[in-house]
C-alpha cells in the first residue's frame, strides 16, 4: 500500500505539468470577427503570429471558440483582444457575452466590418487607424463598454466602418427589438 501512494507521489509532478497555464501554452486573441446569424464565423487573428489568422464556424460563439481551440491546438486566451469587428447582427447579445464571459478589456474596439479586412493589413495596423480616426474626429470613441450602454439606452450605437484600408466612416449597429 505504502509502495503504491509513493509511486502515485512520484508520478504526480509529470501530470501537473501539463496544465500549469504557462504563457506559450495558450493563443492570445488580439481580434476577432464575427458575423452571421443562425451560425456563427469568427475570423481570429493572434498577438503571437499577427499574419495568420483562422476562420471557425459554429452554432453559437461558444461552440465557434471550442472548434478555433481545436484548430489552434490549445486554448484561446480573450482577455487582451483589443478588436472586435461586428457584421450589425445581433450586435448587443454578442457584445454582451464578449464582455461578460470572455472578460475583454473595456478599452476593447468595437468596430463595424468583415473578417476578411485582416488578410489585408495586420490586426495591430487596423486598431491604430480606428484610435487614429477617433482622435481626428472622424470615428466616434466605440470602447465596448461605451458602445454597450448606447445601444442599452438608445438602442444603437455608431462605430468605425473598418475596411482593409482602414476606417472608411462609420457604421450605426442596432439592438435587436426584443431586448
Amino acid at each position: 500500500m505504502i509502495r503504491k501512494v509513493m509511486i502515485c507521489l512520484a508520478l504526480l509532478p509529470l501530470t501537473a505539468c501539463a496544465s500549469t497555464g504557462r504563457v506559450h501554452d495558450k493563443e492570445y486573441l488580439r481580434a476577432v470577427s464575427l458575423s452571421g446569424t443562425d451560425a456563427k464565423t469568427l475570423t481570429m487573428t493572434f498577438f503571437m503570429d499577427d499574419s495568420r489568422d483562422i476562420t471557425v464556424t459554429g452554432g453559437d460563439i461558444v461552440s465557434a471558440l471550442e472548434a478555433a481551440e481545436l484548430e489552434c491546438g490549445r486554448p484561446i486566451f480573450t482577455g487582451y483582444t483589443e478588436l472586435v469587428l461586428l457584421d450589425g447582427e445581433d450586435s448587443f447579445e454578442e457584445l454582451e457575452y464578449i464582455l461578460k464571459e470572455w472578460k475583454v478589456s473595456p478599452s476593447c474596439i468595437v468596430t463595424y466590418g468583415r473578417g476578411d479586412v485582416f488578410r489585408d493589413k495586420p490586426a495591430e495596423v487596423l486598431a491604430g487607424s480606428v484610435k487614429q480616426a477617433v482622435k481626428q474626429g472622424e470615428a466616434p470613441d466605440s470602447g465596448i463598454v461605451t458602445v454597450l450602454g448606447e445601444l442599452l439606452r438608445e438602442g444603437e450605437a455608431e462605430v468605425a466602418w473598418l475596411t482593409g484600408e482602414g476606417v472608411c466612416g462609420t457604421h450605426i449597429l442596432k439592438k435587436a427589438a426584443d431586448h
